[in-house]
């Protein structure tokens, strides 16, 4: 029977379905896609749940079946951004999210039937999580991208016996983050990464002016307003920098939702603070904001440094993107693992929110080439070790299978 159940796993086709719960191509949804896209059409049957958006745009160019919701619900228990003070508000949106959450999942499965793996692309999506538990009964795997508040407290517990009965595995995407978990969790350590066409040529910098970069959304928390002041110092330095934006609002502004998170603090909306503080210093000839593209290639080989002034006090997607093509970052973060940043090495730390810190680290790389070049090999370096999708995405697969091998496994015991 054991012998059986092997052959009958190696020739059949995974059924998973992943659950997102942002529909923008942010880093979760980004690293999703990267994965997927390189798993073997004959081994893996594709299905997909989340809102609308340029994710589901995608997926659509790729055939793979979608269930499209409103929006996910999520319980969010990070370090950054977990309830507190008037934080708990935002549970309001996720309730009126659930209706839509559960009856898009409900849709999915009379739809599509059973499947071999539920794959949850981050940890906060703890209805959907409980939900498809009671509803699918095959095995879970979620993946963790942002660094946890700590399971050591009345609410931590709760989420802790939750997550232990529910999910067969919990994949980190760097050890930082797996070090936020719960020791007694089961953990994965597999790292994200990017697929790239073609090895990118930089020009050389003196044929152009010094280029710095944020990649990705623009919210307060990734530390938007600390890159235009830390532009501002960098100007009255009388340093020759161009400061670039790539992305977009983190969504569509809605002025009547926008006046009530601003009047309680708690709005991500930023782009016409960013505007009038641009007016105000005096910036327009040194900021630009360049249009959203999933071409990253064509992103990066423009750009000489990264920065990435997080609030989030974690390494983001943009350094290892940016390290592949052997560009160094200025980043925000107090304690990096040496899988994902080493300070002076592969990029220089600054603290989050420190804006002369930023403005300092980057006229460092501004002033002394040889330092930006060594940086950027090394940071090419690392990611090359540890961001390589090729290998990780066998990782994840192998993982899969070993996953749903043991299920099939307990279940044939206790039959």
């Amino acid at each position: 029977m054991k012998n059986y159940l092997t052959e009958q796993l190696k020739s059949k086709r995974i059924r998973i379905l992943y659950i997102q719960h942002v529909g923008i191509l942010g880093g979760s949804s980004r690293s999703l896609l990267e994965l997927i896209q390189k798993f073997d059409g004959k081994a893996v049957d594709i299905f997909f749940l989340g809102p609308k958006g340029k994710t589901v745009e995608i997926l659509h160019e790729l055939k793979i079946p979608i269930e499209t919701c409103i929006g996910v619900s999520q319980f969010d228990n990070t370090k950054y951004s977990h309830y507190r003070g008037f934080r708990w508000l935002i549970l309001l949106r996720e309730l009126a999210y659930l209706p839509s959450n559960i009856f898009s999942i409900l849709r999915a499965r009379k739809k599509w039937g059973p499947f071999d793996l539920i794959h949850i692309n981050e940890i906060t999506l703890l209805p959907s999580i409980l939900f498809v538990y009671y509803l699918f009964r095959c095995p879970i795997v979620v993946h963790v991208r942002s660094i946890q508040q700590p399971f050591n407290n009345f609410r931590g517990n709760i989420l802790f016996n939750l997550l232990k009965k529910t999910v067969d595995r919990f994949i980190a995407i760097d050890s930082l983050v797996a070090k936020s978990l719960d020791a007694r969790l089961p953990i994965n350590i597999i790292h994200n990464g990017l697929t790239i066409k073609r090895n990118i040529k930089q020009k050389k910098i003196k044929d152009r002016i010094f280029t710095v970069g944020m990649v990705g959304s623009l919210s307060k928390s990734k530390g938007c307003l600390d890159f235009i002041d830390a532009a501002k110092l960098c100007k009255e330095a009388r340093a020759k920098i161009r400061f670039v934006f790539i992305g977009q609002s983190a969504r569509p502004r809605n002025l009547i939702r926008d006046n009530i998170l601003n009047f309680f603090g708690i709005s991500q909306e930023i782009e016409s603070e960013l505007n009038n503080r641009i007016y105000e210093y005096d910036l327009a000839g040194n900021v630009e904001f360049w249009p959203f593209t999933i071409n990253l290639e064509n992103v990066y080989k423009k750009l000489d440094l990264v920065c990435f002034p997080s609030h989030f006090n974690a390494p983001g997607r943009p350094i290892f993107e940016a390290a592949l093509f052997g560009i160094p970052s200025v980043a925000t973060i107090s304690s990096p693992t040496s899988d994902t940043f080493i300070h002076n090495k592969t990029g220089l730390l600054v603290h989050p929110g420190d804006v002369h810190g930023i403005s300092t680290a980057i006229l460092k790389f501004y002033r002394d080439r040889r330092f930006l070049l060594s940086a950027g090999r090394n940071a090419k370096s690392l990611a090359n070790r540890y961001y390589n999708i090729n290998k990780n995405s066998i990782k994840v697969l192998n993982l899969y299978k070993l996953i749903i091998r043991n299920h099939k496994k307990n279940a044939y015991t206790h039959f």
